[in-house]
């Protein structure tokens, strides 16, 4: 079956697939823009602007390299007769949209911004304009889920604000101070431009120096959090 969604601007198809008796259903993105110049809401314009179904299987191949689990798993396939991505779908899931609509408080608040400090730092790496309240999934167990990016991947070689990034996961910094640069243009080269990859490579590093001096300012405690362990909130 398929099914036109009525969320997002590239309008996405909602799939159910089956193999070997087994069901589950998925989100096909076929969009593939490529503009010289582009004018956004708010005056802000963009040089070489791409919108591509191939940086889903890009933000989900970085976020294993990163040692996240938080991009459902997505991969290339043709639907009738047109390329793009497949992702599974989150069963069960409200939107970041849903939950603040019915003012639902999480269960567990430092456990909550935590994953949305993971969330802001995965944002920054891969520059994703896209982040909004519709593309933050939560499902029953509180976990967030990061999907849509096909706007991310931008060639600016600084996040957006890095000023506001304040924490970090532990091992999430210790993999980007610890990134195998080879190693990630292998994985990403089947979805990015070398130029994009190059971008993804220098924030990584401007994310980095910027939890150093974060470090230096406030001490390790109030900036490096593990999984396991309530995050501190962050003094300004």
């Amino acid at each position: 079956k398929e099914k036109e969604l009525s969320t997002g601007i590239t309008r996405p198809l909602k799939l159910l697939l089956e193999k070997d008796g087994v069901r589950a259903s998925a989100v096909f993105r076929s969009v593939s823009e490529e503009k010289k110049n582009v004018s956004f809401a708010r005056g802000k314009s963009e040089l070489f602007f791409r919108d591509s179904y191939l940086f889903e299987p890009a933000a989900y191949d970085l976020s294993l390299l990163l040692g996240l689990d938080n991009v459902p798993p997505v991969t290339l396939r043709k639907h009738s007769g047109k390329s793009g991505s497949v992702q599974i779908w989150v069963e069960g899931a409200m939107t970041e949209t849903d939950r603040l609509e019915k003012k639902i408080e999480p269960p567990d608040v430092q456990r909550w911004d935590k994953q949305i400090q993971t969330m802001n730092v995965f944002d920054a790496v891969v520059y994703n304009t896209d982040r909004n309240k519709g593309n933050m999934l939560i499902t029953p167990d509180w976990k967030v889920w990061m999907i849509d990016h096909t706007r991310a991947f931008r060639l600016h070689k600084r996040p957006q604000s890095p000023e506001g990034l304040r924490q970090c996961e532990r091992h999430l910094y210790a993999k980007l101070g610890s990134l195998d640069e080879a190693l990630v243009m292998k994985r990403l080269t089947p979805y990015l431009k070398k130029i994009e990859i190059e971008a993804i490579i220098a924030r990584s590093k401007v994310v980095v120096e910027r939890m150093k001096t974060l470090i230096a300012e406030r001490g390790e405690g109030l900036v490096l959090y593990d999984r396991d362990e309530p995050a501190l909130p962050p003094k300004d």
